[in-house]
């Protein structure tokens, strides 16, 4: 599933009691992992947020069914701050745009997407948008190939290993 999917999905408990929306998604690329779930409830000025983990997703379809009730949402909603949330070292949202540069120094393009297993809390891929010179096509990076993400996200990989995946 990409995550672009996942986020904007909205949460119920197991009664079918509606809790919020998927904000964003934290992650920990190193490990593959996604670390937690932000979850948001309320109006446009009067947004609170909260963050689950897997542990406490019991499915995922078009809806996201958490295991707990409402009632312990709302007790957990507005208890942690999207300041503080933002301040993560990474959310798909801070990955969606950064430049994707080879070990080589070659710039490939944008991250576009991320692929996830949202129920197991896996990052599968990147997807990268490739730049004007490339043509308008996307290729995947596996996690394994990614050597650091700040500014810019490097691969471990040189550009002759990407000229063949590019789809």
């Amino acid at each position: 599933m990409k995550a672009s999917e996942f986020i904007g999905k909205t949460v119920i408990d197991q009664k079918g009691q509606e809790i919020g929306k998927i904000t964003d998604i934290i992650l920990k690329p190193q490990e593959c992992l996604i670390d937690k779930v932000i979850i948001s409830d309320g109006g446009v000025l009067s947004k609170k947020y909260f963050t689950i983990t897997e542990k406490e997703i019991e499915a995922i379809g078009d809806y996201v069914i958490i295991k707990m009730s409402k009632i312990d949402a709302e007790e957990r909603i507005g208890q942690e701050d999207l300041e503080s949330l933002k301040n993560v070292e990474l959310n798909f949202k801070k990955l969606v745009g950064k430049t994707v540069i080879t070990s080589n120094g070659v710039e490939l393009g944008n991250v576009e997407d991320l692929m996830i297993q949202p129920q197991e809390c896996l990052m599968e891929n990147l997807v990268v948008k490739a730049k004007s010179e490339l043509g308008k096509k996307i290729f995947k990076i596996e996690n394994n190939e990614i050597a650091d993400i700040k500014d810019y996200l490097i691969l471990k990989i040189d550009f002759d290993s990407i000229e063949e995946r590019i789809i």
